[in-house]
């Protein structure tokens, strides 16, 4: 008997664990970005009311240059050589570090230029255009499709990373409780929030870089003479060509703002909700601590069971697309719920049906995660069976920028809102100084944005899905024609 072939779609452990904490650097940092960036701005980097004005004016000023950035970011990609380190590991090396400095620096804005209007302005967009171009760079789903030619494969490739992004979500939401471990010995709560995540950033770096360097790319798609180069202009042709990215990408825009929105207010709601005293203003930072920890601690548990469902959903369901509309519909109903209690006046004050809707949207988010970056793969794969060229980097930059995009919306609208009631904060002792009579009509706004429209937006997503063109027997074509599977 000879011996028996080895499979070369089958992974290791190495892989695994490398493309694991690869996604370490990526997730702290847009953890960091999405929940704390605009609380930083407007109640701990000691710049007051402008904190929010430049907050809300810079991630739309920043998504217009990601217009122009994005498409260009992935052309690069395309059009790279696959060298000693493979086509798509060196840019991933160049994010974890951009990402890693920009995130560092805007959460330590330094106060000797706190007073200056201008030159925070400088720093803040400095840095944030660092960040903005090192994300653009991180491109794990391109660097899955060489490790293997299985679509089960990859779909268990992405659970790692899925868990080690819930993972610094959960150590990201302890950054008051550090932070104020910290302020003890230093008693400024600006250079304590700074410090901490310094700290956070600076060590799942580390841990990135020595993932990345586990992670040997396989296979990529073959170069020869007939091979058409990729242009710059075929970012505008997948727009017109690729029936099934356009399909997915209008869905996505307007289900991603489910999770972007629920988390721009989340920590805004929990504080002066649940833990302040609105007649003083004076936050209660142990119960803030607390309960900050206590919601994302809430959230993790139904994001990993999520995790742990979807592959068994995807089966049940038969197709990805099935499994994410009906998802979709599990994520937006408790946000309506949400909206609904509040009016009734039944939300404030209990955070125990806070808690169950968040973590409810957060269980539909979590098991969602597997179907969409498998529809996101797949799309990559479209492209190639249609029209024979591999536009990957260029469908990936697509689904960058609708990230970015609506990340950049729901922090505007959080900032327009802070604008409109004249929101202070002392940075140094964290203390409203504000209209405290304006606090009960801005957390029906917090309600509005991360109950209300979700649950508009995600029924629009669901409608938008039922477009998608790629049906069972075509997906089944699709992987015979690329892979020669049987």
């Amino acid at each position: 008997m000879g011996k028996r072939e080895k499979d070369p779609n089958r992974l290791g452990f190495k892989t695994y664990f490398g493309t694991t904490i690869m996604a370490s650097a990526e997730g702290i940092t847009a953890a960091l970005m999405t929940s704390w960036f605009m609380v930083y701005l407007t109640d701990y980097a000691g710049i007051g009311a402008w904190g929010a004005i430049l907050g809300s004016s810079l991630l739309l000023f920043v998504r217009i240059f990601d217009a122009v950035n994005d498409p260009i970011e992935g052309w690069i990609i395309d059009r790279a050589k696959v060298g000693k380190l493979g086509k798509y590991k060196p840019f991933i090396i160049l994010s974890i570090c951009l990402i890693t400095i920009g995130v560092g620096c805007l959460f330590f804005i330094p106060s000797s230029i706190a007073n200056s209007p201008f030159f925070v302005t400088l720093w803040v967009v400095l840095f944030y255009l660092m960040y903005d171009i090192g994300y653009s760079f991180f491109a794990p789903n391109l660097v899955y499709r060489t490790l293997t030619l299985d679509s089960v494969q990859r779909g268990k490739l992405m659970i790692g990373p899925r868990m080690m992004g819930l993972i610094t979500g959960i150590v990201c939401s302890s950054v008051i409780t550090i932070a104020t471990g910290i302020n003890k010995s230093i008693n400024n709560m600006h250079t304590s929030f700074g410090v901490t995540v310094l700290a956070l950033v600076g060590g799942f770096a580390l841990l990135s870089l020595l993932g990345i360097a586990l992670v040997k790319e396989k296979f990529h798609a073959p170069v020869n003479e007939d091979t058409k180069r990729i242009k710059l202009t075929d970012f505008f042709l997948l727009i017109k060509e690729n029936k099934a990215m356009r399909t997915n990408i209008l869905s996505n825009v307007f289900g991603g703002f489910l999770w972007t929105f629920l988390f721009a207010t989340l920590l805004y709601y929990i504080k002066w909700g649940f833990c302040t005293d609105l007649t003083t203003g004076v936050v209660d930072q142990a119960a803030y601590g607390t309960m900050s920890l206590l919601g994302s601690m809430l959230m993790f548990v139904p994001l990993i069971i999520g995790t742990i469902i979807a592959t068994p959903l995807m089966k049940a369901f038969k197709s990805p697309v099935r499994t994410y509309q009906f998802l979709l519909l599990v994520e937006a109903i408790p946000c309506g719920l949400l909206f609904v209690l509040q009016l009734l006046g039944l939300l404030q004050g209990q955070p125990v049906l806070f808690f169950l809707c968040a973590g409810l949207t957060a269980l539909g988010i979590g098991a969602n995660f597997i179907p969409i970056e498998t529809i996101n793969i797949e799309c990559m794969d479209y492209e190639i069976y249609q029209h024979g060229k591999d536009r990957s980097a260029l469908c990936n930059a697509f689904n960058l920028f609708v990230k970015k995009a609506q990340s950049a919306v729901a922090t505007a609208a959080v900032g327009a809102l802070l604008v409109a009631v004249g929101y202070v904060v002392d940075s140094a002792t964290d203390t409203y100084l504000g209209e405290l009579s304006a606090m009960p009509t801005l957390l029906n706004w917090f309600i509005v944005i991360m109950g209300a429209i979700p649950f508009v937006l995600g029924l629009i997503a669901w409608f938008i899905m039922r477009a998608y063109p790629v049906t069972d027997e075509e997906r089944a074509d699709m992987k015979v024609k690329l892979h020669g599977a049987k």
